[in-house]
């Protein structure tokens, strides 16, 4: 059953996982999966919330794409992994702690391997999780299905982008409304 709860500002950060030059072009919806992770990234920069990036084994499998790596800028730190969980790499779980975030919001791919296994690790730390069904997904729909269902059956809570952001602001009063409401138009 999915714990029921609401993403507070002060407890919330993002983890943007693996969008990386050798994988994006082979995803399932690739570029609107894409087009909603700028827009939540673009958000999270405007409510100064935190922001985890990974790599999955970047020597092989290349960067971060270049639209969302600039949008992150060169302040930001991208986290190489070989472990398919961001959680089992170190230097990501040091800074999953840093952060002081116990609500996660991922994106990325693939939604059936990385973000899966994260989201359970995650959970298992006590975190609360999202994971927004617009911002992630996998080369083949049946295993983004997969994924989504089993997220579900152990308590991770699935959203999506506009969701969450309207969540984070609460109120149409919110300083960063008019910022964040240009973006989803």
């Amino acid at each position: 059953m999915v714990k029921n709860f609401f993403l507070s500002r002060n407890r919330t950060a993002l983890m943007l996982i693996d969008m990386q030059e050798k994988l994006v072009p082979y995803e399932d919806r690739s570029a609107e999966v894409l087009n909603a992770i700028q827009i939540v990234t673009k958000a999270f920069k405007i409510l100064n919330l935190p922001i985890i990036a990974t790599e999955q084994y970047p020597e092989g499998l290349g960067h971060t794409v270049a639209g969302l790596k600039s949008l992150l800028g060169d302040q930001q730190t991208f986290f190489p992994k070989t472990t398919f969980s961001c959680a089992k790499t170190k230097a990501i779980q040091d800074a999953i702690e840093a952060t002081k975030a116990d609500q996660w919001v991922l994106v990325g791919i693939e939604a059936h391997v990385c973000i899966l296994q994260t989201a359970k690790d995650l959970i298992a730390q006590g975190k609360d999780v999202v994971v927004l069904n617009d911002a992630i997904t996998s080369r083949y729909i049946y295993n983004f299905a997969t994924a989504i269902s089993e997220m579900k059956d152990i308590g991770i809570r699935i959203s999506c982008v506009e969701t969450i952001l309207f969540e984070l602001l609460e109120d149409s009063k919110a300083a960063e409304f008019k910022k964040i409401s240009q973006l989803i138009r």
